[in-house]
This record gives C-alpha cells, structure tokens and sequence, in this order.
C-alpha cells in the first residue's frame, strides 16, 4: 500500500512538472508574440497626443508603458503557477503536507495587512498620482515652448534663442521641486521621527558640503544670462584663450589651440573679464594687431605701403575694411610701427599671425629693406645727421671729425 501510495505521489510530481513546464511554454511563446507585436499595434490603433505639432505623448511613450504592464502581468503569471506548483509537490509528502497552508496562512495575514494600509493610503496615494501626471503634463507644455523659442517659431522681445535649454532646465527643476513640496506630507511615513531625522542630517550635510558647488551653479546660470559668451566662441578668460566647447552649470570648457581642454570652475569665470572675439567677428570683423621696428633711415611711407601690401597677400585678411598702420612710437633708434588688420576668423588666429610674419618677410627683402632694428653708438661731433636722404638739402655735407678738438675740450 505504501509503495502504491508513494508511486501515485511520484506520478502526481512528475505531471505536475509535466504541466508547468507545457504552462511556462505557453506564456512565453504569447509573452514575446506580444511584445514583438505592439509597438505595430500601437502605430494602428492609436495617435500620439499633440499641441501644435509638438508630441506630449507620442507611440513611443504608450509603448514603454504597455510593455511594462505585460511584463509584470507575465511575471506575476509565472509566479503565480511556480507557487501552485510547489504546493502540490508538498502535498504529497506527510511531512511537508501541512507547510503550504501555513505559509499561505502566514502570507494571508501579511497581504490582509498590507491590503488595510493600501486601502487606509488609497485616498493619498490618488493625490499623489494626479498631482504627478499635472507636472508631467507641465514638463512637457513648457519643453514644447521653449522649443518653439529656440527654433524661433516663438519670438518674445528681449529673450535670446540660446536662453531656452538654460530656461527650460530651471523651470522643469522649479516644477519638480514644488511637487514634492505638495506631495510630500501624503507620503507614508512623514510623520516618523525617523524620516525627520534624516532629513535634517541630509539638510546640514548640503548646508556644509555644497557651498563651492552652489556657488559654481549660481555663477553658470549667471554667465548663461549675461551672454558673454556661447559654444564654439573664440574666448580669453583670464590667461587662457580657446574655443568654448561646452557651458555646464559647473565648469565652462575650452579648447585651445594646442588642442588641449580646459575646464575652467564657472566662479573662475565669473571672477575675471572675458574677452570674446567671435561676436563681432562674422559682421565687423575682429582686428588682430602686429608690432614691428624699422629704422629710421627707411621713410615711414614706404613701411607703412610694404606692410600693407603684405597683410593683402594673406588669404584670412580682409580687403575691406582694408589693413591700416599706427606709428606706436619714436624710439631711440627705430619707428615702432603696429600693423592692424580685419579677420572673421579668429580662431585661426596663430595661422593668420604666421602667414602676416611670412608675407612681411617677402615684401620687405623684394624692396631691399632690413627688418632688423638698428642700435647706435655714436659721437655727434661732425657725424652726419641720421634722416632719410629724401629731406637732406641737396648740398649737405656731414663736417669733418676733430679728435684735437675733442681732447681740448676733455681738457677745459
């Protein structure tokens, strides 16, 4: 009797196992047919929500959201019949027989009271979903906004495109902050001393260890509304000079032209000047300066046309506005003599310098004329005068040099 008993169980076992593995077959075969099929079923059968061409909650969205259900509605389903399955094989030993009604008897009491307190949270737990879906509907009106902003089919007086992410990011932190303000004291547990606790410990923690950070963001949104600069401006911020790749609310980032990335903490950037020399330069253009020395023996109109004509021959110069000449300062023994002119590349900045040095280089050896700066010694009694040969009288003759004078007068 007993070996009959202990086949029957054996058998009983062996169909059990027989059904749950035909069962986990059939909910996976249907389990991945679905989720193959509904993102097709979605385009068919429903319409991404919008406001004027802008999605709030598009196929995508509907999609995620429907696979989510399905995998947890087939994970509770596997649940459910690995459960039934444990009880039966449990059944049919004596020993174990009566373990199934007590674990269901102890996870009965568990659920009952979970189910009071869910029920008991119901009313706040309403709250808290509607109040969410208002700020996600929020998020998404203020995006499609601001979006129209920076693509400029929404245009208001005094408010730049390159302020709408910024914006947008201060606005959608706002709208999240202020939910959890609303949302908090329905929360369970609020009332635990627990939670007040560690809010406080949170709340010196961030008072003591975020002043450098706060200060850093602060600073970043200030610089995003001052608009001194934007991504891929040619920039000088204290003794660095690149390209800007990146405005974060913590650090800026430039490249320089040794392509190497700086970051730059944004309170470093609020706390020196900015030179920017991209924003005049794709309409004005930026001037670029360069300094040289000539002699004075050389006539000053001829550098200044030989420095010009260089800065023409440079592909990155502008002809017009045309390169221009300043005459910095006279010297002991040379002009200095500053050569400007227009770029609307100033990225290209070390490129243009070394094309002017080259072009200057040609012009002045094709006229015959030294670059190097000349230095003097020289005793004035009866040298001759050092001007250009073009203002000496026609009859000038530099006097004869006395060195009988020079020691009488050494020695009155």
């Amino acid at each position: 009797e007993e070996y009959r008993h202990l086949i029957t169980n054996i058998l009983v076992i062996i169909a059990a196992t027989g059904m749950l593995i035909f069962l986990y077959c059939i909910l996976r075969h249907y389990y991945r047919k679905l989720d193959k099929n509904i993102h097709a079923f979605i385009d068919t059968k429903f319409n991404s929500l919008k406001v004027q061409n802008q999605e709030l909650v598009s196929n995508d969205d509907i999609t995620r959201f429907l696979k989510w259900i399905i995998n947890v509605l087939y994970k509770c389903s596997l649940l459910c019949i690995f459960s039934g399955y444990i009880v039966v094989v449990l059944g049919q030993f004596p020993s174990t027989k009566d373990l199934p009604e007590q674990t269901l008897n102890y996870f009965y009491v568990i659920l009952q009271g979970m189910l009071a307190s869910f029920l008991d949270f119901l009313p706040n737990l309403m709250f808290i979903v509607v109040a969410s879906f208002i700020a996600y509907f929020l998020v998404k009106v203020t995006r499609i906004f601001f979006n129209g902003i920076k693509y400029e089919r929404v245009t208001i007086n005094g408010f730049y495109k390159e302020w709408a992410d910024p914006t947008y990011s201060l606005v959608r932190v706002l709208i999240i902050v202020f939910l959890l303000v609303i949302i908090f004291p329905y929360l369970p547990g609020f009332n635990s001393p627990a939670l007040h606790g560690l809010t406080i410990f949170v709340g010196v923690l961030v008072s003591f260890g975020s002043t450098a950070v706060i200060t850093n963001v602060v600073s970043g949104i200030a610089i995003t509304y001052m608009r001194a600069f934007k991504n891929g401006d040619r920039v000088k911020i204290a003794d660095t000079v690149g390209d800007v790749m990146e405005k974060s609310l913590f650090v800026t980032r430039v490249k320089t032209p040794k392509n190497v990335e700086i970051a730059i903490p944004n309170s470093m950037v609020m706390n020196n000047h900015i030179i920017n020399f991209s924003t005049l330069a794709k309409t004005e253009g930026v001037i670029l300066p360069l300094s040289i020395t000539i002699g004075y023996d050389v006539p000053w109109r001829d550098v200044h046309q030989l420095l010009i004509d260089a800065a023409l021959t440079c592909p990155l110069v502008e002809m017009s506005p045309e390169p221009f000449v300043y005459q910095k300062a006279l010297d002991d023994f040379y002009v200095n003599y500053e050569l400007n002119i227009y770029t609307k590349e100033p990225e290209k900045t070390p490129k243009i310098y070394s094309e002017l040095h080259e072009a200057i280089q040609d012009k002045f050896n094709e006229a015959g004329i030294e670059i190097a700066s000349p230095h003097f010694s020289a005793i004035r009694d009866g040298n001759a005068i050092n001007i250009p040969e073009d203002y000496l009288p026609k009859d000038y003759k530099p006097g004869g040099f006395s060195l009988l004078s020079k020691f009488r007068n050494n020695q009155e």
